[in-house]
């Protein structure tokens, strides 16, 4: 999965953390955001529809940038977003 030159993806075997308690074995349902350029958020948003996902929110934040919000079939929050969501991005 490419994430990018200056971007790092970590996944995570459930239960595979040594540490107790560890912020690395989350818990039941969790939310992912994927930074996406803004020309590409139309075509996600058909994507989605296409195939049935229902788009549980789509926000236009303060600084201009747009959210969606869908569902995983194990109920994990995904987030596709573009320039303008976080100050950072």
């Amino acid at each position: 999965m490419e994430a990018g030159q200056h971007q790092v993806l970590l996944l995570f075997k459930k239960g595979g953390s040594r540490a107790i308690h560890s912020p690395h074995d989350g818990d039941g349902e969790l939310h992912i955001a994927f930074a996406i350029p803004a020309a590409e958020l139309a075509n996600w948003e058909a994507w989605l529809g296409k195939n049935g996902i229902a788009v549980e929110e789509k926000r236009t934040w303060e600084s201009g940038g747009q959210s969606l919000y869908f569902r995983d079939p194990d109920r994990h929050l995904l987030e596709v977003a573009t320039p303008g969501v976080w100050s950072i991005y």
